[in-house]
Parts: C-alpha cells; sequence; structure tokens
C-alpha cells in the first residue's frame, strides 16, 4: 500500500515520502480500517517539526496521519464491536499514528460508527477536534445550565466545541465575523458578539 512517511524531523519541513509498504496486521484488539479520508490538523506539522518528540520519541520512517474515516476490512479475534464493511471514523492513538495510508490497524476503542448524515470526508475532520472540545469541558467541570463563552467560535474548534457545549446542557455564547453569526447560532450559540472591524464595509 500507499503511505505518506516522515524520514526526519525538520522545523521548517513540510514534505513527506510517499512510499509503498506492507499493509499492517491487526493484532486481537485491533481492526484492520482501509482508509478513505484522513484529515490534516496542526498535530501533524507539530509531529514534523519534531515538537512532541520529548512527550512521544518516534522511531524514523514514521507514517503520518492522526484522524481518518474508512471501511472496515478486518478484525482481530478479540474485537468484537465491528465487521467487515461498516463505516468508521477514528483518531490514531498519539504512540501509534499512522492514518496517511492506504490502511491503518487501529484499536476498536478508538473507533465509532460514521453517523449516517456524514460523509467519510466530513467524519474524518471530527475525532481530534472533537477530543479537544471535551477534554477542555471535562477540565472545566461545567454543569447544565451554566454558560460558556467560547472565543472565536466561527473557526474549525467552535464549530465543534458549540454543539457539544449545547448537548451538555451549556449556555453558549461566542464572537466571530458577522458574515458567519447566522451558521454559528444555527449549531446552538445563544449570543454572538461581533468581532470590532469584522462587519463588512466597516473602516474604523
Amino acid at each position: 500500500m500507499r503511505a505518506a512517511v516522515l524520514t526526519h524531523y525538520d522545523r521548517k519541513g513540510t514534505d513527506l515520502e510517499i512510499r509503498e509498504i506492507a499493509v499492517p496486521a491487526p493484532d486481537d484488539e485491533e481492526v484492520l480500517v482501509k482508509i478513505i479520508a484522513a484529515a490534516v490538523n496542526p498535530l501533524d506539522n507539530m509531529i514534523i517539526r519534531g515538537e512532541v518528540k520529548l512527550i512521544v520519541p518516534y522511531s524514523m520512517p514514521l507514517v503520518m496521519g492522526n484522524e481518518f474515516a474508512g471501511v472496515v476490512e478486518k478484525t482481530g479475534r478479540n474485537a468484537v464491536r465491528f465487521k467487515p464493511g461498516d463505516r468508521v471514523y477514528g483518531r490514531m492513538p498519539l504512540e501509534k499514528i499512522g492514518a496517511f495510508a492506504g490502511y491503518a490497524a487501529v484499536k476498536e476503542s478508538a473507533l465509532a460508527v460514521i453517523p449516517e448524515y456524514l460523509s467519510y470526508e466530513e467524519a474524518a475532520t471530527v475525532p481530534l477536534t472533537a477530543l479537544t472540545a471535551m477534554q477542555a469541558f471535562e477540565i472545566m467541570e461545567v454543569k447544565a445550565g451554566e454558560s460558556v463563552f467560547i472565543s472565536g467560535g466561527t473557526g474549525s474548534l467552535g464549530a465543534m466545541a458549540i454543539p457539544v457545549a449545547k448537548r451538555l446542557g451549556l449556555h453558549v455564547y461566542t464572537n466571530g465575523s458577522g458574515d458567519s453569526e447566522e451558521r454559528v447560532r444555527k449549531l446552538g450559540a445563544e449570543k454572538f458578539i461581533v468581532k470590532r472591524g469584522s462587519c463588512p464595509g466597516y473602516a474604523g
């Protein structure tokens, strides 16, 4: 299979080498997923630049990629939550990334079934952003009925954090460019503050 491989850390680097490598064999608790779509996010750039090597000292060459969506190809002996043909998405464990490839073997606990209303491309963008939002709310120890302000909620994190906050029963306030107000209100924002200077035609 083809894979995008990092051969060395480079603080200014963005290039990955495309190589032909063997399809991974899932262990007893893993699921082999045929990758249909993979997302690129800032964490990938941090890994390329070597900014996480004190946390996870990767061995080179390294197949890159953290988030993905695809179809279950086969399952390990003890992996019983999914069956071949299931549409799934997930985030590779930090110590074993590798979503920029034709296939990936991943623990079944890191996978979820893709909802019918999401395409593979849409689903691949969800896991890391959703995890970031959930971890933030867990650290804050939020409770239903409380209010939360999500700064810059018109961005990619806000697009995930706002509906997660609403699902947790929070009142959501946010801000951003005025042309995005309708979109974030549909996501669940109750109050929207237009950032100074973001209104069309505003010159002050």
